[in-house]
């Protein structure tokens, strides 16, 4: 079993754009090395959350986004939160390239939550939680 040894909230903000998704997946990365996860553990919620940081990134329209990281007893929890809209794409005709991101979010997190930015009240937040005695 992997315990989280730093229960304190880290908060970081990063440009909406595409290069900083390299900078995410670094920050992602010290956190899970920080609370000394295992490297299966580490990637999963490194690949959960860099496709949610993603999804901010290619389609809110908001000019940062922000990646929280804390430990909750058994469980980590990841927030990735913008400014911006979400909107609702249902496929219609063949399967295009990506448009997976929140299949592959809800496949490697124990519990997700999806919080809707909508024109009146802007603001995503995606609530990716792991346990870790699973």
């Amino acid at each position: 079993m992997t315990k989280a040894r730093h229960p304190q909230k880290a908060i970081r903000t990063f440009p909406a754009h595409p290069s900083a998704l390299a900078g995410v997946r670094v920050f992602l990365r010290e956190r899970a090395a920080a609370d000394g996860l295992s490297p299966d553990l580490a990637d999963e919620i490194l690949l959960a959350a860099s496709e949610a940081s993603a999804n901010a990134v290619l389609h809110s329209g908001s000019p940062s986004l922000r990646i929280s990281w804390w430990t909750e007893r058994d469980r980590i929890v990841v927030e990735v939160a913008d400014d911006g809209e979400f909107t609702r794409r249902i496929p219609l005709g063949p399967p295009e390239p990506g448009g997976r991101g929140i299949a592959v979010i809800m496949a490697l997190s124990d519990e997700v939550t999806i919080r809707e930015g909508n024109p009146g009240d802007p603001g995503t937040v995606v609530r990716m939680v792991k346990y870790l005695s699973a």
